[in-house]
């Protein structure tokens, strides 16, 4: 007897800089999703903020062509649903997801709002949940995260926007006295190497300083050091166990690895940022020591763990001239789903989309079952009803 495949959302784009990056991971999930097992519902939303349902779509041909329907979310006593409204309402235009798998990058839907919305909603999903999320998408929380679970980072400080704005030359001045020039000045809440400057002078310190503060509240200065690699590795959790993928080495025309490197660089056949992450220039594996790659995964692992994360993120490190290592940033919805890391590790794009699938309804039955439902009459006592 043939099995009904399972309705599951698909959601990508969101309100952020990282819009497009995330409708192109989108994509790459609709093409490879496994369409004998699940049902796919994709909602896209825009820049402003608008959920629309995108009927029939298949394959990114279709992105800009397919009907456009709004959509809510809500929860009533069968669960979760997404409503898709065209002309009147009605019951079987209500969906209920098995599972909505996350494809954004930055802004409200990496970052915890969306996370809470389903959450809310009781709707199975694919990344960390709302905490671990806010923790993972903030540089500094994640560096104090990181700092208690024992894993170096790089020595830093942040300021908010509002007292660079107000004197960014008093800001510069406590920044070049604690960390002393060069620094790379990083938006908190920003990934993608967006907003990213290395500042070797008190006037490029202010300059990009400022440049910060109109793109994010909050700016992350590092101490510069001088690079001899970076590495990514990405991590995940299924059925109980944390497992690490193959390391790679990015290859960066820039001294830094900049968003040009990561999606408009590489890849000729593909058009230079066609497929995203995938297409970037890169060593997989990473040629380096079974000791370092041992450093490298039980690192990864030991962030994974200390930030609460769920589903697959990629945790990326760089190596300095002196052989330390450090951490540099936790990407709770990697660009691509980095999915050409554990293709590397033997494990093909359409059976990875499963697997977090799977492993977010397993993780939101564990959450049920831990459910306190505490039961008073305080209600009734304070209404009068008794």
């Amino acid at each position: 007897m043939a099995t009904t495949a399972k309705p599951i959302l698909i959601l990508f784009g969101g309100v952020s800089a990282e819009h497009e990056v995330s409708v192109i991971t989108g994509l790459q999930v609709v093409e490879s999703v496994d369409r004998t097992q699940y049902e796919p519902y994709t909602i896209y939303i825009t820049k402003k903020g608008e959920m629309l349902y995108l009927r029939g779509l298949e394959n990114r041909g279709g992105f800009f062509t397919v009907p456009r329907k709004p959509v809510t979310f809500g929860r009533d006593t069968r669960g979760g649903y997404a409503q898709i409204s065209g002309g009147a309402l009605s019951r079987s235009e209500k969906i209920y997801p098995y599972a909505a798998y996350m494809a954004f990058h930055g802004g409200t839907g990496e970052s915890g709002p969306m996370q809470g919305l389903l959450e809310a909603a009781g709707i199975p999903f694919t990344s960390s949940g709302q905490e671990s999320s806010v923790v993972t998408m903030n540089k500094q929380l994640t560096r104090w995260a990181a700092e208690a679970a024992g894993i170096p980072v790089a020595p830093g400080m942040s300021v908010f926007a509002a007292e660079i704005q107000k004197d960014v030359a008093a800001v510069a001045a406590a920044i070049a006295a604690k960390l002393s020039l060069p620094v790379i000045i990083k938006p908190v809440h920003l990934g993608s190497s967006i907003g990213l400057n290395i500042a070797r002078t008190d006037v490029e310190l202010q300059k990009f300083l400022l440049e910060a503060a109109f793109i994010d509240n909050e700016i992350l200065i590092e101490k510069y050091l001088t690079l001899a690699a970076e590495y990514n590795c990405s991590v995940r959790a299924v059925n109980g166990t944390i497992e690490t993928s193959e390391i790679e080495r990015p290859v960066s025309k820039d001294e830094i690895l900049s968003f040009a490197d990561k999606y408009q660089r590489g890849a000729k056949k593909t058009g230079g940022g066609a497929d995203g992450m995938a297409s970037l220039n890169r060593e997989l594996p990473a040629k380096i020591d079974e000791a370092l790659q041992h450093a490298i995964q039980m690192a990864a692992r030991k962030i994974f763990v200390a930030c609460a994360c769920k589903g697959m993120v990629r945790i990326d490190f760089m190596l300095t001239a002196d052989k330390e290592l450090y951490l540099t940033e936790v990407n709770p919805i990697p660009g691509s789903m980095a999915f050409y890391l554990w293709e590397a590790s033997g494990i093909p794009f359409k059976q990875q989309i499963s697997d977090l699938l799977e492993q977010s309804v397993r993780d939101e039955a564990q959450a049920a079952a831990t459910h306190l439902d505490y039961e008073t009459d305080i209600i009734e006592k304070f209404t009068g009803r008794r």
